[in-house]
């Protein structure tokens, strides 16, 4: 059965939502299907185990939950989660520990910002359990100084830049019609002309161009616009192997291969990173097909009021999100304040 959008199924009724968000805490504490009599004898529930179980029906009818195995419990689907998450509420004290651990590792390391991003995204990782990210301030003007267009099969083409500073980037894109070499060869030399001695981030003038397959020119206008936010550093992919959800080999090569690719964690952490608050994708919320069975929760940071950069975590949806968004929050900012008393080099 699919899950249906929150927004368009009726109003719970206050009872639903109860069992519905136990639901969700139970599972998120187990793994476990939960059943009716689970929540009668843990959570408090007064009414009787039939009368949740009609509740349950009722919430897999709705697509908030849903049933494995016909003798089983329920598990919660994607628009359970955002129920819970929309209703959950975050204190800041619970993490008051970690979060002095964080501030005295962080000023330790002081001005030496990369050394600072690195271990925030290990911390991180270190707290929530799951696969950390942090997105560096963007780059200071480093000019790109080579790039080159290279088929890779009918439909994916390689975007190679190489900056100043000798940082290179590849990128795989894919067109929505064959592109031949003649016209890569066209759109490189166009490509050169354009953007060879610019800063790295700019936004490309791509009109009038040969063979500008729209995919594809969308494609290069994406890598450069994600060139502009910086380095991204990314801890704690190991903690995938902890989660019963990527147990199988075709599942965990996914997620790890989509956080080894710099280009989509940086897209992720700039689509779930708002100016000012926490975010929180649930599965295919966040866009990124291979991470459809994961969350991401993210925020930014800023220097001196300004978006400086992102930082995130990618787990289960069957995670703890009070923990990451707390966490998240907390760290963000922390560098925040590091790093608005000093200069970003």
């Amino acid at each position: 059965m699919s899950a249906v959008p929150v927004e368009s199924v009726p109003e719970l009724t206050e009872r639903q939502r109860a069992i519905l968000k136990a639901i969700v805490a139970e599972h998120v504490a187990t793994g476990q299907p939960v059943s009716s009599k689970a929540l009668c004898t843990g959570h408090g529930f007064d009414c009787s185990s039939a009368t949740i179980r009609n509740e349950m029906v009722r919430l897999t009818e709705l697509g908030y939950l849903g049933q494995p195995h016909t003798s089983a419990g329920r598990v919660p689907l994607g628009p359970g989660y955002r129920l819970y998450v929309n209703d959950l509420t975050t204190r800041s004290d619970r993490i008051n520990r970690e979060m002095a651990w964080v501030q005295g590792e962080l000023r330790r390391v002081g001005e030496r910002f990369d050394s600072a991003l690195q271990l925030t995204s290990a911390m991180l990782a270190q707290i929530t359990r799951c696969a950390a990210m942090v997105s560096s301030p963007g780059p200071h003007g480093a000019a790109i100084i080579d790039l080159s267009l290279s088929p890779v099969s009918a439909h994916n083409v390689l975007l190679s830049l190489l900056d100043e500073e000798g940082t290179t980037e590849q990128v795989l894109i894919e067109t929505g019609e064959p592109v031949s070499v003649t016209q890569l060869a066209a759109l490189e030399e166009a490509l050169r002309g354009r953007m060879l001695n610019k800063p790295a981030g700019m936004e490309p003038d791509l009109g009038n161009l040969p063979g500008g397959d729209h995919d594809l020119v969308t494609g290069i206008r994406n890598a450069f616009a994600e060139t502009a936010t910086g380095q991204i550093y990314v801890e704690g992919t190991t903690y995938m192997l902890d989660q019963p959800e990527f147990g199988t080999t075709g599942s965990l090569r996914r997620v790890m291969n989509t956080l080894n690719r710099s280009p989509v964690v940086r897209r992720m952490l700039q689509g779930a990173a708002p100016a000012k608050a926490v975010a929180v994708n649930i599965g295919d919320e966040h866009g990124i097909e291979p991470l459809r069975d994961c969350s991401v929760v993210a925020a930014s940071y800023h220097v001196r009021g300004q978006r400086a950069g992102a930082l995130g975590v990618v787990g289960p949806m069957r995670m703890d999100y009070r923990l990451a968004m707390e966490t998240v929050a907390g760290i963000a900012g922390e560098l925040s304040y590091i790093f608005s008393r000093t200069s970003v080099r």
